[in-house]
């Protein structure tokens, strides 16, 4: 799923290769998708082809493709993006190409479920979650500081965990279940602490730790539970996911537990994140 560190690594893949290009050809939904959400209202095809690509970049967790005629195609969710230089190198299954004026393409396709939306004008999408992500500060902002992130605690928390504080109501836009795993592991912390508990060092310490954790796993290009353009796995190796939970505790060699919690899977040491 797409979170920050891979929305501003692959906006800057995407700019790289296809600013200025213009669109020749659209297609949706060759292969049919159950969860492949689209602006119904709106002909892609018609809309997109024959504009030019002007700019693309992040919006917390979600990827805006900006073209000509104030055209915005919005990405969010499980969206995997694919370059093809010719028609022979593009995945099987895919639910939206766009094919260039230079004979390139880009395939969108959708894992478990995603968004791939047009929207026309300078307002925000008529979205409150990409509303909230394009109005707070993410944790590559400069203002995103301690105090910031201090204000976003509730006045009363009561047993609200920490996994519940950084991951629900929208407080640190495109941080996900995904990311906070390293997170809490790096901080010392059990994902379902409890945020009251935690003391001011411990709450700078997460702070720290959050934005540390994430500005790595921008720099290396996302982490290695997710792709890159040409197919590649991000080049961060989760310490907490499922590529690693089976193998033990990095620090302490304990069973990794594995469950749900909060609508996701979590892991973590119970040795370490007690």
């Amino acid at each position: 799923m797409l979170e920050i560190p891979e929305t501003y690594a692959l906006s800057q893949q995407l700019q790289t290769l296809l600013k200025g290009k213009e669109i020749s050809s659209v297609l949706r939904q060759s292969s049919p998708h159950k969860f492949a959400f689209f602006s119904e209202d709106s002909d892609y095809s018609l809309l997109l082809e024959n504009q030019t690509i002007i700019d693309i970049y992040p919006v917390a967790a979600y990827i805006v493709i900006e073209c000509t005629n104030q055209l915005r195609l919005v990405f969010r969710d499980g969206i995997r993006f694919y370059y093809a230089e010719n028609q022979g190198e593009l995945p099987k299954k895919h639910q939206l190409l766009l094919g260039f004026t230079d004979d390139t393409y880009l395939a969108c396709s959708v894992a478990m479920y995603g968004a791939m939306l047009l929207y026309h004008g300078k307002e925000h999408p008529a979205d409150q979650y990409y509303r909230v992500a394009a109005e707070k500060p993410v944790p590559y902002d400069d203002a995103f500081d301690f105090p910031y992130f201090k204000s976003l605690l509730p006045e009363n928390p009561k047993k609200m965990s920490v996994k519940a504080f950084l991951g629900t109501e929208q407080r640190i836009p495109g941080v996900g279940n995904g990311c906070m795993q390293d997170i809490f592991f790096l901080s010392g912390l059990h994902p379902k602490r409890p945020v009251a508990s935690l003391d001011d060092k411990e709450l700078l310490n997460l702070y720290q730790q959050t934005v540390q954790t994430l500005e790595k796993m921008k720099e290396l290009g996302g982490r290695d539970t997710e792709k890159n353009i040409d197919g590649s796995a991000g080049g961060y190796q989760t310490i907490l996911s499922r590529n690693t939970y089976k193998n033990g505790c990095k620090v302490c060699g304990t069973d990794i537990v594995k469950e749900n919690y909060l609508g996701g899977t979590i892991y973590y040491c119970p040795e370490c994140q007690k």
